[in-house]
């Protein structure tokens, strides 16, 4: 082992926070997303009270700036020691729909990086994604954003879903009734391979099927109820891998029926 090699490090780095929890009387334990090391978890001391170093809620979940860290090689939790705002990176409003719909991104990015493995591509991809959640205009307009987001995001990830072709005989989709889609089985069914046996999954429309195609021809618009369809899809499909709850759509969904459009 080369002398030294154990010291702590002390690195800069531009980071999401993707969650955080309470800890001891006024420390936070929060996770970050960082391109060069991937998940970053790192105790804030003093991180609820201390303005100086973390102030305007930079350690709130959704925020993106620069913040300085601790590493010791070995040690599964860093230390934040201050953090400093990027002008160029996202802020979101304190908008209720925003807000929840940004955490079921944030869910999927913690539950799909790992630390120490670099994460250019998803870091970039989420900081897109959280940029134009903040410049959006209305609720529906955000619910696409976050569905081409999780269609992207699980795609990147290795888990997206075959949507070119029935899973059992590969017929590309078409604008027809009868094809159903199925998160456990991670893609779509076809009229004629359903025919024979009990009907799989759920119901999938052409309108949806287009939207979420290659995008080489014009798409007719989803209606609430596909939106809301394609939303439980891929809800369902990152709980299948993940093999756990998400909480954010479901949060996000109390306040769709408040009418939080």
């Amino acid at each position: 082992m080369i002398e030294g090699s154990r010291a702590p490090q002390k690195r800069r780095l531009a980071a999401v926070v993707l969650a955080r929890v309470d800890y001891r009387e006024a420390d936070l334990i929060v996770t970050f997303l960082t391109r060069e090391l991937g998940l970053v978890s790192a105790l804030a001391r003093y991180g609820r009270r201390s303005l100086r170093r973390f102030g305007g809620g930079l350690l709130s979940p959704g925020s993106a700036a620069w913040y300085d860290f601790t590493i010791k090689p070995g040690v599964a939790l860093a230390f934040v020691e201050n953090s400093e705002e990027n002008p160029r990176a996202p802020r979101l409003p304190a908008e209720p729909v925003l807000q929840a719909l940004a955490a079921f991104a944030l869910e999927l990015v913690r539950g799909f990086e790992a630390p120490g493995n670099p994460a250019e591509a998803g870091f970039d991809l989420l900081i897109r994604h959280l940029g134009r959640l903040g410049r959006c205009g209305g609720e529906r307009a955000a619910r696409l954003m976050n569905l081409d987001f999780a269609l992207k995001y699980m795609e990147l990830a290795g888990f997206g879903p075959r949507l070119t072709g029935c899973l059992l005989c590969g017929r590309p989709p078409r604008p027809e009734p009868g094809w159903r889609w199925d998160p456990a089985a991670g893609g779509l069914y076809c009229p004629n391979c359903l025919k024979p046996g009990p009907a799989r999954g759920r119901p999938v429309s052409g309108a949806l099927l287009a939207r979420l195609g290659p995008r080489d021809r014009a798409c007719p618009p989803l209606s609430e109820a596909d939106l809301a369809e394609a939303e439980r899809f891929f809800e369902k499909l990152a709980e299948r891998q993940l093999n756990y709850g998400l909480k954010a759509l479901k949060i996000a969904r109390q306040f769709f029926k408040a009418g939080g459009r």
